[in-house]
């Protein structure tokens, strides 16, 4: 422990250094000529005893600074390697100078703590005036560059923020798998799966459903495949010109090619493609689907080879009834004609009473065959449609009746919500008389006959025509699965053929429409025709 004399003549010596340093620096006229002084004895530490021996320094108050700056200065010098480290391994740190800055300003701030506690034995007060220095002016620059990123800094999300973002993302990473999944099952049980073609680094890309499709392995390596060999040799040709046009000209495709796949069985598949340019218009990439249809085009194929049987067989059929008709008609007609040449007079009269019957024979005879004929005709023959006013095609109807009208007191009504319908003109003139024509013949004889015709759009927007009467009426619980058969008559009347109603529905059938009928005996009937 220094003494309490000791110490009072420390300080007096002291005291009388500064004197004589203060004095010989307001000798100094000239700040130059001070600079100069100043870096000249940087390192000259004769103007200034050491700390302990300037001023009135106890032990205890001496080595609490000295230890106190020593600790700072470890501190300082640790924070800016720390630092360093955390710069060096994270590249990715926003404001990555400002780190570089604090590291200069902490570490100078260090030194100047350092040289606080070596002046207490190497008084060099000007070196630790030039550190402070060089510390104000990096510390200056570092409030400067923090000043200009507070603003930014405002911007960075926060660890809140981020912890949302990471929160969303997993929700958003979990759909996308659950989706991939979905997709991936769908392609799987749909037997659909993508491809893709790097035309830069010749690689391919495959789903598993592709795999899958043509039996391969899934760690084959589909680079080395060549795709000839998983093809029917008649469709190598097209594949390659496809693919031509589709690199060249950018063409899309779409088709359905014969494979072989990798267990060497046949399959049907079905590819669709695209190409991919660059921004320079160059073809960079193929890619697009393929689908197994095996089971659907084999299913195609019997389908239409049974059309194709069905078509013979059905044109057959009609080579047949044409036939027979043919030669039919000729025998009867030859009947009809050598029956109209004999004279029934000189017959006696058992014959003569036979020979009326067999002429009746061939008269129903030609006529069910001209009837068979005029239908065969309706469901061959292809007959342009036209626009058609009913209102004129209707005034016709009159005309045509018009004295069968008069007689019975009969009277056509129309409701036309639509006038103009688009149907063959002989078909529909056709369909009228016969409806109008079967109303005058099943009329009631006690009440005067009613004739409604009305048109209207249904739910569907096709065009609906009705026929209403109030004549005799079908009873269609006995009638209904044969009222529009051939021959097929319901009223007891010697003029009923059964011919008219299924005229009407086969030429209704040969324009994909549609006949329906109501009717209640005793009070009426109803066609109704859907073009």
């Amino acid at each position: 422990m220094k003494t309490l004399t000791e110490l009072h003549e420390k300080t007096t010596q002291c005291g009388i250094n500064c004197a004589k340093m203060h004095a010989a620096a307001n000798a100094k006229a000239s700040l130059g000529s001070q600079i100069t002084e100043f870096f000249t004895n940087i390192l000259n530490t004769d103007a200034w005893p050491p700390r302990w021996h300037c001023g009135t320094w106890s032990d205890f108050h001496g080595w609490l600074y000295i230890v106190s700056d020593l600790g700072i200065w470890a501190s300082y010098f640790a924070i800016p390697l720390l630092l360093l480290t955390l710069v060096r391994k994270r590249k990715d740190l926003p404001f990555h100078k400002i780190f570089l800055l604090f590291v200069s300003f902490i570490l100078l701030c260090g030194i100047t703590h350092l040289m606080d506690a070596i002046i207490f034995w190497w008084p060099a007060y000007r070196l630790s005036a030039l550190l402070r220095f060089i510390t104000a002016v990096v510390s200056g620059f570092t409030v400067y560059a923090l000043y200009r990123i507070i603003p930014m800094a405002f911007n960075l999300r926060t660890i809140s923020d981020l912890e949302d973002e990471m929160q969303k993302r997993r929700v958003v990473e979990y759909k996308l798998a659950a989706s991939e999944f979905l997709l991936s099952e769908a392609g799987r049980i749909g037997c659909v799966g993508g491809w893709e073609f790097d035309l830069v680094s010749k690689q391919r890309t495959w789903s598993k459903a592709v795999y899958d499709i043509f039996e391969l392995p899934y760690d084959y390596d589909i680079n080395t495949l060549n795709f000839e060999n998983y093809v029917q040799p008649e469709y190598v040709e097209k594949i390659n010109k496809v693919l031509h046009d589709a690199i060249e000209h950018g063409t899309r495709w779409d088709h359905e090619v014969l494979g072989i796949t990798y267990k060497k069985n046949l399959k049907w598949v079905r590819v669709t493609g695209e190409t991919l340019f660059d921004e320079n218009g160059k073809a960079i990439k193929l890619r697009g689907i393929y689908m197994d249809i095996d089971k659907y085009k084999l299913t195609e194929l019997a389908l239409n080879q049974s059309l194709d049987i069905t078509t013979q067989n059905n044109q057959q059929l009609k080579n047949f009834a044409h036939i027979l008709s043919h030669n039919i008609r000729n025998h009867a007609s030859n009947m009809a004609l050598i029956s109209s040449l004999v004279d029934i007079d000189n017959l006696d009269e058992v014959n003569a009473e036979y020979f009326d019957k067999m002429r009746t024979v061939c008269t129903a005879l030609n006529t069910t065959l001209e009837d068979l004929s005029q239908a065969i005709k309706i469901k061959n023959s292809i007959i342009d449609s036209e626009e058609i006013d009913l209102n004129d095609m209707v005034q016709k109807i009159e005309e045509v009746f018009e004295s069968d009208m008069d007689q019975h007191k009969a009277q056509i009504k129309k409701d036309f919500q639509v006038v103009h319908v688009t149907f063959p003109r002989i078909y529909l003139e056709s369909i009228l008389l016969n409806l109008v024509s079967n109303a005058i013949k099943y009329r009631k004889y006690d009440t005067p006959l009613i004739v409604e015709l009305k048109t209207f759009k249904n739910a569907e927007g096709r065009t609906v025509l009705t026929c209403n009467d109030n004549g005799m009426g079908i009873d269609l619980n006995l009638h209904g699965q044969k009222i529009f058969g051939l021959y097929k008559t319901f009223h007891d009347r010697k003029d009923a053929h059964g011919v008219g109603l299924f005229l009407i529905k086969s030429q209704v059938e040969s324009q994909n429409g549609q006949i329906d009928v109501e009717s209640t005996p005793g009070e009426g009937t109803t066609f109704k025709i859907t073009f």
